[in-house]
């Protein structure tokens, strides 16, 4: 998964969120079909899991998920609960790189990205090990601001999926969270359609656009004046790069004159 600023890798069990869905919405959020995500890394498992477990920060055999996000400077990620009818409780995550801060209540706002103040500010140092559970976990939302992102970074979330936790079925993924190396001939015929989430266009297709001549931003000024200026001040009909000055390419000229006497020139433009 790619946002800006970030990169997310999903290891053992993955879900989908947000505008991956055909539906979206707290609550919404799916695991992925069985097989479709890589197993753990052994070096997540000797180097992070196995040292938690000496610790007893969580027990053996808890971890089932693992989370990478590996943060730009300037990236974030956006308030949110971990969701409860996927994820077991505690969420434990161990900082890497550089220093960070964890900030629990914001509020985003977009273009330009805007965060309010937080209910809390959690430093969160390299090398710490943040567990989230209970209110923490489930009552209030966490985030990470840009700001707070000034050095790259990177995070391994480690959870443990519920046994009742919804799975997505192959028809509801969108393209964009097909796993590489998915079977193609699924995606052929009418199939293709039941799959994939339709893409919407904000703009409607013109099928002339492409035969119309374009108009140029100094043809809109040139129509501007027209109408406001009075005849005697406007410009030349000639000034516009849009017409050609030489005489061949004139395929029309009248010696019909306007109102006010002056002779008016017919001129036909022809576009490649």
């Amino acid at each position: 998964d790619r946002a800006p600023l970030r990169n997310k890798y999903f290891f053992g069990e993955g879900y989908t969120y947000g505008s991956q869905l055909q539906r979206r919405g707290p609550g919404q959020e799916r695991l992925y079909p069985r097989g479709e995500v890589d197993a753990i890394p052994e070096w997540v498992h000797d180097l992070v899991i196995r040292k938690l477990v000496e610790h007893r920060v969580i027990p053996e055999g808890f971890v089932n998920s693992a989370v990478i996000n590996d943060y730009q400077p300037g990236g974030c990620i956006v308030s949110h609960v971990d969701p409860i009818h996927i994820f077991e409780r505690p969420i434990v995550s161990v900082s890497f790189f550089s220093d960070s801060a964890l900030c629990f209540g914001c509020k985003f706002q977009f273009k330009p990205i805007r965060v309010s103040e937080p209910v809390l500010f959690l430093p969160v140092k390299r090398g710490s090990v943040t567990v989230l559970s209970g209110y923490a976990a489930d009552e209030i939302t966490h985030c990470i601001r840009p700001q707070d992102i000034k050095e790259r970074r990177a995070v391994i979330i480690l959870r443990k999926t519920r046994l009742d936790a919804p799975r997505l079925e192959t028809k509801s993924l969108s393209s964009s969270v097909l796993p590489p190396g998915y079977n193609s001939e699924r995606l052929s015929g009418s199939n293709r359609d039941q799959i994939l989430k339709p893409k919407r266009s904000h703009r409607k297709a013109d099928p002339d656009a492409a035969h119309r001549p374009r108009i140029l931003e100094m043809d809109k000024e040139e129509n501007r004046r027209s109408v406001l200026l009075p005849k005697h001040r406007r410009r030349s009909n000639f000034s516009s790069e849009n017409y050609w000055r030489r005489s061949y390419e004139y395929t029309e000229d009248c010696d019909e004159e306007e109102e006010d006497g002056s002779p008016a020139r017919k001129v036909k433009m022809r576009r490649h």
